[in-house]
């Protein structure tokens, strides 16, 4: 055999390649609305993984009242600026970490995304909530984590993406280019 030929079939076999693979708790979970506080469009993946649009500053309590130990923003500081209150501040007076990884009108870069997926994969048992302005980013992060990192075919993670929030035509555009590659 020509070892192009064995090159070829170890490739079409998949040896030394793994396929992403959901962990437990992300095995039979599914997306279902809730409510938590004022923040718009809530919903929430299992018990673990919070969606939200921009919580109030009194939500936050809430959420650590649930067991949210880790929050993921995802709007930009220019979008923060508008909101009356310091984000970074309320998030830890209520006991939680604070994570930033600001999405604007540009696609998430890779280390944006690296930056979600380890926050999300590191999070162990305790529960996260990944906000924006209305969740329609957040649902974008979340089809690209499901895909990528816990081997969902493109069409089921978008689902899910929508089912956290993703609406924009241009948002599921770029999901679907990211999650062919």
């Amino acid at each position: 055999m020509s070892r192009t030929v064995l090159i070829a079939t170890v490739a079409a076999l998949g040896f030394g390649m793994q396929t992403p693979k959901a962990p437990a708790w992300a095995s039979d979970a599914k997306i279902t609305p809730t409510a938590v506080g004022n923040a718009p469009n809530a919903s929430v993946f299992g018990s673990r993984v919070f969606f939200a649009g921009q919580p109030g500053e009194a939500d936050f309590e809430q959420y650590a009242k649930l067991g949210v130990k880790k929050v993921i923003n995802l709007r930009t500081p220019a979008e923060m600026q508008k909101i009356g209150f310091d984000e970074g501040a309320a998030v830890k007076q209520a006991g939680m970490e604070y994570v930033t990884v600001p999405i604007g009108a540009q696609p998430p870069t890779d280390d944006d995304l690296a930056k979600i997926y380890s926050v999300l994969q590191t999070a162990g048992d305790a529960k996260v909530l990944m906000h924006c302005a209305s969740s329609n980013r957040v649902g974008l992060a979340w089809s690209l984590f499901r895909g990528t990192q816990h081997g969902l075919a493109a069409d089921d993670a978008l689902a899910e993406g929508k089912a956290a929030g993703l609406k924009a035509p241009a948002l599921e555009k770029i999901a679907r280019e990211k999650l062919a590659q």
